[in-house]
């Protein structure tokens, strides 16, 4: 049984219609999910985001369909510039992907014969090679082409339940403390917001936290419903 006025919680109210919310349908929807980004993009971010030690990014850019007032896009090409890091050579370009705007391959990446890229990950391309992170595999790294061999360490399981109540009782630490994934998140969400804004960069001031665009201000704030 649901709850309908609970689960809408502090957002807008409206009637509950069969299939259109529930079961997931949801995330797609502005007033109560981010998108594919917003729902995938803490997942698939988190290792490059922190192997690179990114912090937020300076600019935000996204290719997809005029924005409605209640869905989110579902193909988007969002492009994020991050601020240089000590593995970086200069600014970072991040290209996110999700829907039938997922990339093919190019001259840039050649994927193994007879091999397709999986259906959610993220690639580093560098000078020499390619590091393809499979969101349910192993690492890959791509050479000319071909697969390079990588030797993994043995890694420690870790449950993130018992770790974070672990970590309110001060006997542990988190993998994902709030002062990374608060940044993390916020990365995310900035591209979020820039789908409502497309083919338009969007500059953010990171110290502020504000954009330098008035209209993209608007949406960092939302009324919330008393319920």
């Amino acid at each position: 049984t649901l709850d309908w006025n609970l689960w809408l919680g502090t957002s807008p109210e409206r009637p509950y219609k069969d299939k259109i919310y529930h079961p997931g349908n949801w995330r797609k929807l502005l007033d109560y999910g981010c998108g594919t980004l917003g729902d995938m993009g803490v997942h698939i971010f988190d290792t490059p985001y922190t192997a690179l030690e990114l912090d937020v990014p300076e600019t935000i850019t996204t290719v997809c369909r005029k924005p409605t007032g209640f869905g989110h896009p579902e193909k988007n090409v969002v492009t994020y510039e991050f601020p240089g890091t000590r593995y970086t050579t200069e600014k970072l370009k991040w290209v996110w992907y999700d829907g039938p705007g997922a990339p093919g391959t190019d001259k840039d990446f050649i994927l193994p014969d007879a091999e397709k890229l999986p259906n959610q990950g993220a690639l580093f391309i560098g000078e020499k090679g390619n590091l393809l992170l499979p969101h349910w595999d192993y690492p890959l790294l791509i050479v000319n082409g071909k697969y390079e061999k990588i030797d993994f360490p043995e890694l420690e399981i870790v449950d993130h339940y018992h770790q974070f109540v672990d970590a309110c009782l001060g006997n542990a630490t988190c993998s994902a403390p709030f002062s990374y994934a608060a940044r993390l998140t916020e990365s995310i969400l900035l591209g979020v917001i820039a789908n409502r804004f497309p083919n338009k960069k969007l500059h953010w001031k990171i110290e502020k936290a504000k954009f330098s665009e008035r209209r993209a201000n608007k949406l960092l704030e939302a009324p919330y419903r008393a319920f």
